[in-house]
């Protein structure tokens, strides 16, 4: 994403001894988080030691964007997208140019509850290998002047060319994509598509730009609507799963769904759990055109003492038809199932 660090990096990223990324002219080591190929982008996720996608303070993300538009485009769109979920965001473009953009942000307030910065972000786009190339530095709550210094420096410096990141081919470390790679989107059209999903995929454990929160208290109705409350200790509760709207929230309670449906949605109400509750949502294939039963996405849900519902959604381009299933846990127990299909 950054001239800096496509060539930056070829040269200068490399494992420890103790298997972690280092890269030269940051401090400390990183862990490879999650690895997802999504529709129209492939996207990386970086982040310190001892943290956790549902928990981190620092997070290198990494997208290959494979949808038409110039980095100028791009980084528009998502400053737009970002100042509508979140209206008291300061964004600023230390360089801008249709080939080549570096911004800087800082978020705030985006439920319209919290005060002060709760994410920093300091960006890069340019031109890479098949389309535009972005890499981020985030931190929470507000990098320090010494760490904003260091990554606009890094950021921005001007060496060698896009060539894509290399850091997910150091040694194979990365796990495997959790989503098949389909052909790339041409029309500008698929943008505000490929934007929803880049962010959902970026930022769903985050206050960032959560969806979720968008929805605010409509969807908490909606969802007590759908599932009706259940005492707690009451055993196994059954999830409701909805149809998605066309804005992306959920619509018709069902279990039989299309391959035309891309998403669906899983709410359970759960009651008061601790402020600092482990929250788990597992989507399961059981069998059918794809073979037998395998995980297919567990996602870390970062719980709100203010809420009494989890949500979360699962979301594709071409889903294979036969049974599924989707759980739910909290501090490793499974407190709740659903079962559905799709044909």
């Amino acid at each position: 994403m950054l001239n800096l660090f496509a060539s930056l990096l070829f040269a200068s990223a490399f494992i420890s001894p103790s298997g972690n990324v280092v890269i030269e002219g940051d401090s400390g080591e990183w862990v490879f988080a999650d690895h997802q190929a999504l529709e129209g982008l492939t996207l990386t996720l970086l982040i310190r030691p001892g943290e956790s996608l549902a928990s981190w303070r620092e997070m290198l993300s990494v997208m290959d964007v494979h949808v038409e538009g110039s980095p100028r485009f791009l980084a528009n769109h998502m400053r737009d997208n970002l100042l509508a979920n979140c209206p008291q965001t300061t964004w600023e473009f230390h360089r801008e140019s249709e080939e080549d953009v570096l911004y800087e942000f800082r978020s705030a307030g985006c439920r319209g509850t919290v005060s002060g910065v709760e994410e920093h972000e300091i960006g890069r786009i340019t031109r890479g290998p098949s389309g535009s190339v972005r890499i981020a530095y985030a931190a929470k709550p507000e990098m320090t002047s010494e760490v904003r210094s260091r990554w606009l420096n890094l950021l921005g410096s001007e060496v060698g060319t896009a060539q894509g990141f290399p850091i997910r081919n150091l040694g194979g470390a990365i796990a495997q994509p959790s989503s098949p790679v389909s052909e790339a989107p041409t029309a500008e059209r698929q943008i505000a598509r490929w934007l929803q999903e880049a962010t959902d995929a970026l930022k769903q454990q985050e206050d960032l730009l959560a969806e979720l929160d968008r929805l605010g208290q409509a969807a908490q109705a909606d969802a007590r609507a759908y599932s009706g409350e259940i005492p707690k200790g009451a055993g196994l509760r059954t999830i409701g799963l909805y149809r998605g709207r066309g804005d992306g929230s959920p619509g018709e309670a069902t279990t039989e769904f299309k391959t035309t449906d891309t998403l669906i949605w899983a709410i359970l109400p759960v009651g008061n759990l601790p402020v600092n509750a482990k929250v788990e949502i597992l989507w399961y294939y059981e069998g059918g055109e794809a073979g037998g039963e395998q995980l297919i996405r567990r996602l870390d849900v970062p719980w709100d003492p203010l809420a009494d519902t989890v949500r979360g959604f699962l979301s594709f381009s071409q889903p294979y038809t036969g049974r599924y299933r989707v759980e739910i846990h909290v501090n490793g127990e499974k407190v709740g199932v659903g079962r559905f299909t799709i044909q």
